[in-house]
This record gives C-alpha cells, sequence and structure tokens, in this order.
C-alpha cells in the first residue's frame, strides 16, 4: 500500500485499524459494498467519456 495513490478500505468494524491508513472509507459489508462501488465507477467512466 506505501506506493498507492488512493486506498478505499471497506470494512464492518468502524474502528478497524486500516481506516487509520485509508484515504477513503466505508464501514459495510465487502460483498455488498464492491459490487455497488464497481458499477458506480462504471457508470462515471462511460458518462464521462460520452461528454
Amino acid at each position: 500500500m506505501e506506493g498507492s495513490d488512493l486506498i478505499i478500505a471497506v470494512n464492518k468494524n468502524n474502528t478497524a485499524p486500516i481506516f487509520d491508513v485509508a484515504d477513503v472509507g466505508i464501514v459495510g459489508d465487502v460483498n455488498v459494498v464492491v459490487p455497488k462501488l464497481t458499477e458506480a465507477i462504471k457508470k462515471y467512466t462511460e458518462e464521462k467519456h460520452a461528454r
């Protein structure tokens, strides 16, 4: 993670240590959050390229 430009953490535990180093923290179930996040990124990318 040291060379990463952006760290997004997803964890059910809102006090998980990863949130101390993450740029973006999402409290939730990774199996629910990641598919929704992926879809939102795809939609954003498609809209951006359509302009």
